[in-house]
């Protein structure tokens, strides 16, 4: 792989992976056991890990290389849910680095579309003791104790380190940070799959969450792991990066759309397609092919704070 060519728009393959309640599809993923390969743009046939390698903050910036350094920071996937997944917790970056020498998980989840029996569980509806959800979870009586939401297609839900979450009957696009560090609570009586409840009990925040709302507007999230726009595409919109800044990941979630570079190259993204811009490639217009769409804009934003990767200074 040249050093002189400048980087393009890339799209990647699909890695499909089954679970007893249905199917992780990754789209974009630097996780070791999933490892997505571009398969549209000059890079094509080369994973992500391996571009990551190579280009560094070339791919993401200098805000995403200095607190993630060759890790690609997020991922982005669909679950198609038939049944209902297992209750999980996620721990925060501290949390996560300390114990397991990787990074916490914050996710948004975006509805895509809803089965008769959608419901997503999010967050204790009261204050809980930490006996009371052990006894709970020992008696398959967990649900009495979550908020459950009917979801609709649309609606975004972001999943906090410390909140209890499950899913059932729903498709979801998970945009996340580049993480699946995860842990099951609790299976509703199936006994096929390890639980970790004792492992993570001090993660859980047993504490009343705050009555599950969609998330509204179009700045859908605004985290230190990473900040999602939604975009109604009604005209021609031009990027205002710069070659400093950010990687940019598009999800089409509606309608269609064309990326054009300023050489006359052309990305298009259709329903459910997943386009990572580079940082370096920071010039370019977004423009609508149909009536209705709607793109998910993800980045990094810069962050005061002591980055994730470095060795801490001794003074």
């Amino acid at each position: 792989m040249s050093e002189e060519r400048k980087l393009t728009p890339m799209k990647f393959l699909r890695d499909v992976q089954e679970f007893p309640w249905g199917q992780a599809d990754y789209r974009l993923a630097d996780l070791g056991f999933v490892d997505s390969m571009a398969c549209e743009g000059w890079l094509s046939g080369n994973t992500l890990s391996d571009i990551m390698q190579t280009y560094l903050e070339r791919v993401v910036g200098e805000t995403a290389f200095e607190w993630y350094g060759t890790q690609f920071p997020v991922l982005v996937k669909y679950l198609d849910i038939k049944g209902r997944t297992s209750l999980h917790v996620n721990p925060d970056d501290e949390t996560a680095a300390q114990r397991y020498d990787a990074f916490g998980k914050t996710a948004l989840w975006y509805v895509e579309s809803c089965g008769p029996e959608a419901c997503l569980y999010l967050g204790f509806r009261r204050d809980v003791e930490a006996a009371e959800f052990y006894r709970a979870c020992a008696q398959n009586r967990v649900e009495d104790l979550l908020y459950a939401v009917k979801p609709k297609p649309g609606e975004s839900y972001l999943i906090l380190p410390g909140m209890v979450h499950a899913a059932k009957d729903v498709r979801l696009l998970e945009i996340a940070e580049a993480s699946e560090l995860g842990f099951r609570l609790h299976d509703w009586g199936a006994e096929d799959r390890e639980i970790h409840l004792e492992e993570a009990f001090d993660l859980i925040d047993f504490r009343q969450a705050a009555r599950p709302e969609p998330l509204q507007g179009d700045l859908l999230a605004a985290t230190p792991q990473f900040t999602v726009h939604r975009i109604a595409l009604r005209e021609a919109l031009k990027s205002h990066a710069s070659e400093d800044d950010s990687f940019l990941v598009y999800v089409c979630t509606g309608g269609a759309a064309a990326l054009r570079l300023p050489s006359g190259e052309t990305y298009r993204l259709k329903a459910s397609d997943v386009l990572l811009v580079p940082s370096e490639a920071c010039d370019f217009y977004l423009v609508p092919e149909e009536s209705g769409t709607v793109l998910l804009e993800v980045r990094l934003d810069p962050r005061p704070e002591t980055d994730l990767v470095s060795d801490p200074v001794e003074e």
